[in-house]
């Protein structure tokens, strides 16, 4: 009787745009509360006050995650690539990739001791009777996580891994920008040849056009400006509520985004509950000065707004990423406050001093085997990308309330943070 059970039963778990998951093996580890608090993990943090489609979360990614692996490395074990043993694990490494990661998202990070991938191999640990029910290998998975097994780029890799592409195409459906990647050619003509993700050459065209998807969500979704202001502002909004309460900054791990938000609405500061009305509200900080690279001044769209575009060298921007912290950024914003006779909780100096983030990645591609480099193969189409990183290179002081009070005093706030960082 339990074998024609076994036989028939069925259990998928739907996430959108149009996949099924098969959960049943690893339906242990699905429905522990260490995974399930996935559920409660925007995917793309305070993006949602920009983008009100942006409502994902990690668990819907790490599900697509885990079937895009699941799907790549079964074509591989029966290429003779991977073994049984290996595609079953590195499909489980996709499944609890992300499985560290902290309210927002990546929100946090700065402002603990720890990262998301420290924390995951921490959560891992607590469910190796979980990853071995479900029929893994604990440690097989670790040293994915740890990177010391190149299979892991299966997941993980810049510009072709399971990941990407899913996130990719989550992000792109949530948001409403861009064009589908084309997912099903990336899974046909994947491989991994010696220790890398390599594409057929006859469909690279299809991993330019990820590559090409990434620069355009980055310049619509990533680096918005109102993204990042917002972020900061939360961001801001935590460090105060951290201090006040006394708390563990590394306790922030164990929350999931609810949970922090509702610590701040129920905080017994004042300060801290009109800075959580304001961030809810979406009275968020405004641009009333904005620094750019003195070729990129005219890159700011002003429409009529007071603000005041600045220009400066790359030596200035160098200079800043020294001061980009947030402990550091909160001293520069009293100074700026105390200059315009404001509460420091008013402004908010928003730095996109890493744009390196998003440069773009080589792609590894074969002819009948050989690898070949696309950055040695075709320089110009890199260099072009990399060009365009130029334009996000900013640092904009923001206030809640009336912009034209930075506006007016931009001069003063521009000498006063050269000061600074000099």
């Amino acid at each position: 009787m339990a074998k024609a059970q076994d036989k028939y039963y069925r259990k998928y778990i739907r996430i959108p745009p149009n996949e099924s998951v098969d959960v049943r093996r690893i339906i242990s580890l699905v429905n522990h509360p260490l995974f399930q608090r996935l559920l409660h993990i925007s995917q793309l943090g305070t993006t949602l006050m920009i983008f009100p489609g942006a409502v994902h979360n990690r668990f819907e990614h790490v599900m697509g995650v885990h079937n895009k692996t699941k799907r790549l490395c079964d074509r591989l074990m029966h290429d003779g690539v991977l073994t049984q043993h290996e595609a079953y694990n590195v499909a489980m490494f996709g499944l609890l990739h992300d499985i560290g990661h902290g309210p927002f998202s990546h929100l946090i990070e700065e402002l603990t001791t720890i990262d998301h991938d420290k924390t995951g191999l921490k959560v891992i640990k607590l469910l190796r009777d979980e990853i071995e029910k479900a029929g893994g290998d604990y440690e097989y998975v670790k040293r994915l996580f740890e990177r010391k097994n190149p299979l892991y780029k299966i997941v993980m890799d810049k510009n072709m891994g399971m990941d990407k592409l899913d996130y990719l195409d989550r992000d792109i459906y949530h948001t409403g920008f861009g064009q589908k990647p084309d997912i099903e050619t990336m899974l046909n003509y994947l491989t991994f040849i010696k220790g890398n993700l390599v594409i057929d050459k006859k469909s690279l065209e299809a991993a330019r056009q990820v590559q090409s998807l990434y620069t355009y969500m980055f310049k619509q979704v990533y680096l918005h400006k109102s993204s990042l202001i917002s972020q900061r502002y939360l961001q801001k909004i935590i460090a105060y509520w951290l201090n006040d309460s006394k708390i563990d900054p590394d306790d922030l791990w164990k929350m999931n985004d609810g949970e922090l938000m509702a610590h701040l609405y129920l905080s017994g500061n004042e300060k801290i509950r009109d800075m959580y009305q304001s961030f809810i509200g979406r009275k968020l900080p405004m641009s009333g000065l904005v620094i750019r690279l003195r070729n990129m001044k005219f890159k700011e769209r002003i429409a009529g707004k007071k603000i005041t575009v600045i220009g400066e060298d790359r030596k200035f921007f160098e200079k800043f990423a020294a001061y980009s912290k947030p402990k550091d950024l909160e001293i520069i914003e009293s100074k700026i406050a105390e200059s315009l006779k404001v509460d420091p909780r008013r402004v908010v100096v928003v730095p996109i001093l890493s744009p390196w983030r998003f440069a773009p990645e080589d792609i590894l591609y074969h002819d009948g085997g050989e690898v070949f480099s696309l950055k040695k193969t075709h320089k110009e189409y890199f260099e072009t990308l990399k060009l365009e990183l130029d334009d996000y290179i900013a640092v904009r002081v923001c206030i809640v309330g009336d912009r034209e009070l930075v506006y007016r005093k931009s001069d003063q706030i521009h000498s006063l943070i050269k000061e600074l960082v000099s």
